[in-house]
Protein backbone atom coordinates (compact mmCIF):
# COMPACT_ATOMS: atom_id res chain seq x y z
CA UNK A 1 0.00 0.00 0.00
CA UNK A 2 1.48 3.32 -1.11
CA UNK A 3 0.79 5.93 1.56
CA UNK A 4 3.12 8.51 0.01
CA UNK A 5 1.42 11.88 -0.19
CA UNK A 6 1.19 13.32 -3.69
CA UNK A 7 2.11 16.98 -3.94
CA UNK A 8 2.12 17.13 -7.73
CA UNK A 9 -0.34 16.34 -10.49
CA UNK A 10 -0.44 15.97 -14.24
CA UNK A 11 2.74 15.27 -16.17
CA UNK A 12 5.04 15.85 -13.20
CA UNK A 13 3.18 13.27 -11.12
CA UNK A 14 3.28 10.87 -14.08
CA UNK A 15 7.07 11.23 -14.26
CA UNK A 16 7.34 10.75 -10.49
CA UNK A 17 5.21 7.61 -10.66
CA UNK A 18 7.42 6.27 -13.46
CA UNK A 19 10.57 7.07 -11.48
CA UNK A 20 9.20 5.36 -8.38
CA UNK A 21 8.50 2.24 -10.45
CA UNK A 22 11.98 2.69 -11.92
CA UNK A 23 12.17 0.09 -14.67
CA UNK A 24 14.45 0.56 -17.65
CA UNK A 25 11.39 1.34 -19.75
CA UNK A 26 10.32 3.99 -17.25
CA UNK A 27 13.73 5.65 -17.48
CA UNK A 28 13.47 5.58 -21.29
CA UNK A 29 10.05 7.23 -21.01
CA UNK A 30 11.35 9.93 -18.68
CA UNK A 31 14.39 10.68 -20.82
CA UNK A 32 12.17 10.68 -23.91
CA UNK A 33 10.93 14.07 -22.76
CA UNK A 34 14.34 15.58 -23.55
CA UNK A 35 13.64 16.66 -27.11
CA UNK A 36 15.31 19.44 -29.13
CA UNK A 37 12.45 21.81 -28.26
CA UNK A 38 12.25 20.96 -24.54
CA UNK A 39 11.53 23.75 -22.07
CA UNK A 40 13.71 24.54 -19.07
CA UNK A 41 10.96 23.47 -16.69
CA UNK A 42 10.69 20.04 -18.31
CA UNK A 43 14.46 19.54 -18.02
CA UNK A 44 14.12 20.30 -14.30
CA UNK A 45 11.28 17.79 -13.93
CA UNK A 46 13.31 15.13 -15.74
CA UNK A 47 16.36 15.83 -13.59
CA UNK A 48 14.30 15.67 -10.40
CA UNK A 49 12.52 12.45 -11.30
CA UNK A 50 15.69 10.66 -12.41
CA UNK A 51 17.00 11.28 -8.91
CA UNK A 52 14.07 9.30 -7.53
CA UNK A 53 14.93 6.09 -9.39
CA UNK A 54 16.06 3.37 -6.96
CA UNK A 55 15.38 0.21 -8.97
CA UNK A 56 18.65 -1.43 -10.07
CA UNK A 57 17.38 -1.90 -13.62
CA UNK A 58 16.47 1.78 -13.81
CA UNK A 59 19.82 2.87 -12.43
CA UNK A 60 21.58 0.66 -14.98
CA UNK A 61 19.54 2.29 -17.73
CA UNK A 62 20.50 5.77 -16.52
CA UNK A 63 24.16 4.69 -16.52
CA UNK A 64 23.69 3.46 -20.09
CA UNK A 65 22.64 6.96 -21.16
CA UNK A 66 25.55 8.55 -19.31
Amino acid sequence: MNTQRKYFSGKVQELIDRANRGTGEDVDYILGHLTPDVTLSVTRFVDYTLGLVENEAGIARIEFYL
